[in-house]
This record gives structure tokens, C-alpha cells and sequence, in this order.
């Protein structure tokens, strides 16, 4: 019982507010990477444009998108409709995951909440690294085909089944985090588990960043 209520302290610790940036006013050159705080949970925007050998043909897949959003989760809980406390409750247990993709046809910042969406400004080369981060996570069928778990309605899109585990020490906001680093920016996922740490990270990364643009 005790660790139950543990779950769900966390689960609504979660739901508070997150740090976000206001937006830079210097212009940004090079590939960026969009960062949306939904409050529980953060994803990943890459422009469509940026996207390596092995993500492009997701612009077939969602024709018309300029950016393709990146989520990670437990699959039972990600994929399923809640309905009581207790479908909250074990969402945080361990087990399979699996990455949801969304194709919008505007920026992240017009599609959610604009105070919500951060812009990182990534390395060179940071866009291959991060889609490629990606790619390796997403497991592949006997053909090399990403294995579609379930169809996503609200919003629109795909989920595909993961190569790693979803557990409280590896959850959605420690993949992205993890994702920012191998992208080569200083965001570590080390100790992650809410959405707002890794949104204090990126939050200063994306300071750290407007200050040296000119």
C-alpha cells in the first residue's frame, strides 16, 4: 500500500507546473528540435526536413506535416483509455513501452500551448543524432519495418512498440532528456523522473543558448 501511494504522490507531483523559458528573440540558423510540456508528460518535435535516411518516410506517412512529434510511455497506460484512480496508479509500474509519432501540419507552438513549447537550437549534426536516438528504440519487424503497436485518435498518429522499458527510473521524461543529450545538447536524464526537471534543464539550456546567439 505504502508503495502505491507513493506511485500516486508522484503521478501528481508530476502534474505541476514546469519551467519554461520565455522564447528567444535572437534568430535561431540550423536545425532546432521542439520541446512541448503537457504537464505529466514531455515529447519531441523534429521538422520534418531534419529527419535522417531512416525517419524520412514519415513525411509519406503523414503527408503535409511540417514537424513530427516523439512520445514515450507505458504501453498499457499510453494506449488505453483511463477511467478510475487505479489506471493511474499502476501507470507508473514497469513494463513494455512504446513510442507514440504525430505528424502536425504547424509548429509546435501553434498546435499546443505557445508558453508551453520550447525551441532548442541543436548541434551540428544534431538532427541525424536524434532521430538516429530515436530509430534504435523503435523495434523492427522481420522486414525492418517499425512494429505499429496501436493507432493513436486523440491526436492522430501511431504507436510503435519499444526496445526499452518503461519503469519510474526510465519514464517519458527521462527518454526525452536522454534524447536531448545524444543529441549533443547539455540536458542529461540523469535522475529524471517528472516533467518538470527535465524542463528545468531545458529550460536552461535554452537560456544558456539565446545568450550566445547574435
Amino acid at each position: 500500500m505504502k508503495r502505491v501511494c507513493f506511485m500516486f504522490i508522484i503521478l501528481a507531483v508530476s502534474a505541476c507546473s514546469s519551467v519554461v523559458p520565455p522564447p528567444c528573440s535572437r534568430s535561431m540558423t540550423g536545425d532546432v528540435a521542439y520541446v512541448v510540456d503537457h504537464g505529466w508528460h514531455v515529447e519531441i518535435g523534429i521538422p520534418v526536413e531534419e529527419l535522417d535516411r531512416n525517419m524520412s518516410f514519415y513525411r509519406k506517412i503523414f503527408p503535409g506535416a511540417r514537424v513530427i512529434m516523439f512520445s514515450y510511455g507505458k504501453q498499457t497506460f499510453f494506449t488505453a483509455p483511463k477511467h478510475t484512480i487505479n489506471d493511474y496508479v499502476l501507470g507508473p509500474f514497469p513494463g513494455p513501452a512504446v513510442i507514440q509519432v504525430v505528424g502536425l501540419s504547424v509548429a509546435p507552438a501553434q498546435a499546443y500551448f505557445s508558453e508551453n513549447t520550447v525551441t532548442l537550437l541543436l548541434p551540428p549534426n544534431g538532427s541525424q543524432l536524434l532521430s538516429a536516438y530515436i530509430w534504435k528504440d523503435i523495434v523492427k519487424d522481420a522486414s525492418g519495418k517499425p512494429k505499429i503497436a496501436a493507432y493513436s485518435h486523440d491526436p492522430a498518429g501511431l504507436f510503435y512498440e519499444a526496445q526499452s522499458e518503461y519503469n519510474l527510473l526510465h519514464t517519458c521524461n527521462t527518454w526525452v532528456a536522454d534524447a536531448l543529450h545524444d543529441s549533443g545538447l547539455s540536458v542529461s536524464g540523469d535522475n529524471v523522473i517528472l516533467s518538470n526537471q527535465v524542463m528545468a534543464r531545458i529550460a536552461e539550456a535554452a537560456v544558456e543558448q539565446c545568450k550566445v546567439l547574435p
